[in-house]
């Protein structure tokens, strides 16, 4: 049995938010998947790809990140979605389900599943929102069962093969996802926050209840005027 959160959950909110990578999970989902997807489809070339592009000081690292610093965006992201491009969308969100279950089941952030657990027996409502890719935070949802989201969103063709590109990037777009979601006859909820995203800033000074998942020490500092209550995921 998983060890129940120092504090009550509040029974007062009307919608409790997750994010998904390095809250709910050990992963930076997205190129964890891309890795699990061309292992599995056996794609050598376009894991080497890969590689060159998210192995620190390769050149290939080194290159993007200073037009990241330069023109701003995530071109890391960008260039290795490439490698999706041409596999079915069908082929994709089957090896969601089962890099959720193969990959990710070993790597839960035990306190926030914790809480995700006594939520969904609460039956309170939950939305996942996470910039992952849609096979994955789809196969996530299926998983814990009754729970909502919003995710990034791959680009498909015609023929339902993946392009390679987003059709939505939900990074810094996460307030007006939720909006989406609770519908625009929707009264102001009262929100609860689980997240370890910086960016999330804003989303969190505008809960209710505040939790922030930091993994390192120096990571509480930032938040620390907005008095959340930290859930320390320190790795060794």
């Amino acid at each position: 049995m998983p060890p129940v959160p120092s504090q009550p959950l509040p029974t007062d909110v009307d919608v409790f938010v997750f994010d998904v990578c390095d809250t709910l999970f050990y992963s930076n989902t997205t190129f964890d998947f891309l890795a699990f997807v061309l292992a599995q489809k056996k794609l050598g070339g376009r894991q080497l790809l890969l590689k060159s592009l998210t192995t620190r000081w390769s050149p290939g690292f080194v290159g993007l990140a200073l037009w990241q610093k330069v023109l701003g965006g995530d071109p890391a992201k960008t260039a290795a979605l490439r490698l999706l491009a041409g596999i079915p969308r069908a082929e994709l969100y089957e090896l969601g389900r089962r890099f959720v279950q193969e990959f990710l089941r070993t790597r839960k952030i035990v306190r926030t599943h914790a809480m995700l657990q006594e939520l969904t027996q609460a039956r309170t409502r939950v939305v996942l929102l996470s910039a992952s890719l849609d096979p994955i935070i789809a196969a996530i949802a299926a998983e814990l069962g009754g729970v909502e989201f919003v995710s990034s969103q791959l680009e498909y063709d015609a023929q339902q093969r993946c392009t390679g590109r987003l059709l939505r990037e939900l990074g810094g777009d996460k307030p007006r996802a939720l909006a989406e979601v609770l519908g625009p006859d929707a009264e102001s909820p009262r929100l609860a926050v689980a997240t370890d995203n910086f960016t999330d800033h804003g989303l969190v000074s505008q809960a209710a209840c505040r939790y922030v998942v930091v993994h390192r020490p120096a990571a509480k500092q930032f938040w620390q005027s907005l008095n959340p209550e930290f859930i320390e995921a320190y790795t060794k």
